[in-house]
């Protein structure tokens, strides 16, 4: 009895040190982890993509100009049954919800047709150390669309 209490014991301390595996639920993890970083505007705009435990994809992200940070967000890009849906909270402001309504390879296109601005964002994976994002809303009537070049920072 003693030597089955003993072998159960190790296997159970050596699980418990085994890297557990995390699913990358949407395959994007080797599209977005990492850090990155653009210029945008008079500044640069910073961000940083990980695969959660959950399997799910989250970034944080900050804008910079003058070395003030004027912004700085959360996002989400998560499975909600058959739909990937994308989360994006900016801090002082409300959560927006974009719904994929486009997927390949290649891109991802989130849509919201209930917000003006931005009503669309659009994600292009153009290879391991690049990717654009097209955030797409209308401002004051009028359609105006932002491209930000993202480039893998180290």
């Amino acid at each position: 009895m003693k030597y089955r209490i003993i072998i159960l014991l190790g296997f159970l301390t050596a699980s418990c040190f085994q890297n557990v595996q995390k699913k990358d639920h949407l395959n994007l993890e080797h599209k977005l982890t990492g850090n990155w970083k653009t210029e945008a505007f008079d500044g640069e705009l910073h961000e940083k993509w990980e695969l959660k435990e959950d399997g799910n994809m989250q970034q944080k992200g900050y804008y910079i100009q003058k070395q003030d940070t004027l912004y700085s967000a959360t996002t989400r890009i998560q499975k909600v049954e058959d739909n990937i849906i994308l989360f994006s909270i900016i801090k002082n402001s409300n959560p927006k919800i974009f719904k994929a309504v486009s997927i390949n390879e290649q891109a991802i296109v989130f849509e919201n047709r209930d917000y003006k601005n931005p009503y669309q964002v659009k994600y292009e994976f153009i290879d391991e150390n690049n990717y654009r994002r097209t955030i797409k809303g209308y401002e004051k009537d009028s359609l105006v669309i932002y491209k930000f070049n993202f480039k893998k920072a180290n």
